[in-house]
């Protein structure tokens, strides 16, 4: 590993626990709105997204592959987000 390479993963580690301890964070401090769960389910996605493309190192790799890994949680936070609405609504 290059210190070109290590230097970048050492970033994305500190992305992560930023966007880690900024979720916890947020969702400790707001109450059952919409616009904080929309906000923790944005870093759940940046914090996917990061593992994805650099710590399973799939960031060159085929793009149908690293299409369908980021696809997966898209999915998933779409429907925790479409159930963070029907219960605010109902």
């Amino acid at each position: 590993m290059t210190r070109r390479e290590t230097e970048a993963l050492v970033g994305a580690f500190a992305a992560l626990l930023t966007l880690a301890i900024g979720g916890a964070v947020v969702s400790a401090l707001a109450g059952d709105t919409l616009v904080p769960v929309a906000a923790v389910l944005v870093m759940a996605f940046a914090k996917g997204r990061f593992i994805i493309l650099d710590f399973m190192d799939l960031r060159d790799s085929p793009s149908i592959l690293r299409t369908a890994l980021i696809a997966w949680p898209c999915v998933l936070l779409f429907a925790a987000f479409a159930r963070s609405i029907t219960v605010a609504l109902f």
